[in-house]
């Protein structure tokens, strides 16, 4: 992904590990409980999170994946594995993740392969054509079909999902996506909870002498109209980044759902916020000074698209704007730990609280940002 300029925000996307070697996914592919036999690379990915690569084989296509341990263990990816076959099995087409076979491989374990510092797992090929391979994330779809089919697909992911009771991973990681502390009754005592629970991050803001109460203000009349309705809507496992990109595609809509890195137990409204916010939204031209680069028209077909299957409830109705702002802010400040305590770079910790965390949010408090909410209201 070429950065001529420099961009901060493209600048954290296009930061990528060492990619996936031919050899390296040999070793991987015969540690299969049935063995693939590699033929090509056919691609690789490039990726903050993450190494993956799309390889052939004599059995056709498959994407091998690759985590470092330090930031995400086998437990930690087993429980999203598990949701992905429950997708499967209740009418999703999705990627499914191939087992390891235990008996003959040290480190096999399900569905992931743990060598030395890092994590594999393997997905079979979905249908469909990856239409937005190369879009960055907040790039809208390319048309209004296609926001429709999106919406229908999230709403599909939400109907498929009841019923899938795994609970949340108990330890926290930097990967994942989730929306319940911006909802809290008393966020001051569940935020220093959630910090208690995240050194690193705790660490870095005392570090770095951020004044998080007040950057925290704008949340908060956010968090008044949400709180106090949110505890109603009943938990459901999410995808977690419903973005163009994360689907493969037939026609004007999604054929295969991909990618659940970042699936967590939410409710279902939180994969329609992050829908919005990941498709309507072009955060990055904004925090470029384009500040009316959004698609309210965008917003309101994904919400036509998903009522079409999943009708939204008055709760639902009421909270979704609000949501919106905090959408992303829980996730914002988890990540920090991944530059903290990872091998990335240390200083892209400041990329997740001054943009992600602050400027995004400031966004929406702007006349733009204003207009925007008050479109997707319109659209409710």
């Amino acid at each position: 992904m070429d950065n001529p300029e420099n961009n901060a925000q493209l600048d954290i996307v296009q930061q990528r590990w060492r990619d996936i070697t031919l050899p390296e996914a040999r070793r991987v592919l015969l540690a299969l409980a049935e063995p693939l036999s590699v033929s090509a690379m056919i691609s690789r990915s490039a990726r903050p999170t993450a190494a993956g690569a799309m390889v052939a084989t004599d059995c056709g296509n498959v994407y091998i994946k690759r985590y470092h341990a330090s930031v995400r263990d086998a437990c930690a990816i087993h429980p999203y594995q598990r949701y992905v076959a429950w997708l499967a099995g209740h009418g999703m087409n999705v990627m499914p993740f191939l087992p390891f076979d235990a008996a003959r491989h040290r480190g096999a374990d399900g569905c992931t392969f743990t060598v030395g510092s890092y994590v594999y797992e393997v997905c079979a090929q979905a249908p469909g054509e990856d239409r937005y391979a190369h879009a960055l994330t907040w790039d809208p779809p390319a048309t209004l079909d296609e926001a429709r089919g999106l919406g229908e697909t999230v709403a599909r992911i939400a109907l498929a999902s009841r019923g899938f009771d795994e609970p949340r991973a108990a330890r926290p990681d930097p990967y994942q996506n989730r929306f319940g502390l911006f909802a809290a009754g008393d966020f001051d005592e569940e935020f220093d909870g959630w910090l208690d629970a995240r050194p690193a991050v705790r660490r870095y803001l005392e570090r770095t002498g951020r004044d998080w109460r007040r950057d925290l203000e704008p949340y908060r009349a956010y968090m008044r109209h949400v709180a106090p309705r949110y505890g109603e809507l009943p938990e459901s496992w999410t995808h977690g980044d419903p973005h163009v990109s994360n689907m493969l595609w037939k026609g004007h809509a999604p054929s295969s759902v991909i990618d659940f890195g970042l699936a967590d137990r939410n409710t279902a409204l939180f994969d329609l916020v992050e829908a919005i916010e990941r498709n309507a939204i072009q955060f990055v031209q904004i925090m470029d000074g384009q500040t009316d680069a959004c698609r309210s028209d965008v917003a309101r077909a994904i919400i036509e698209g998903y009522e079409h299957l999943r009708p939204l409830s008055d709760v639902e109705r009421d909270v979704l704007p609000w949501m919106l702002p905090l959408a992303q802010a829980e996730a914002s400040l988890n990540w920090i730990a991944y530059f903290v305590d990872g091998p990335m770079r240390d200083e892209d910790a400041d990329w997740c609280y001054d943009t992600a965390f602050n400027a995004h949010a400031a966004w929406f408090g702007t006349p733009d940002g204003r207009r925007f909410l008050d479109d997707v209201r319109r659209a409710l």
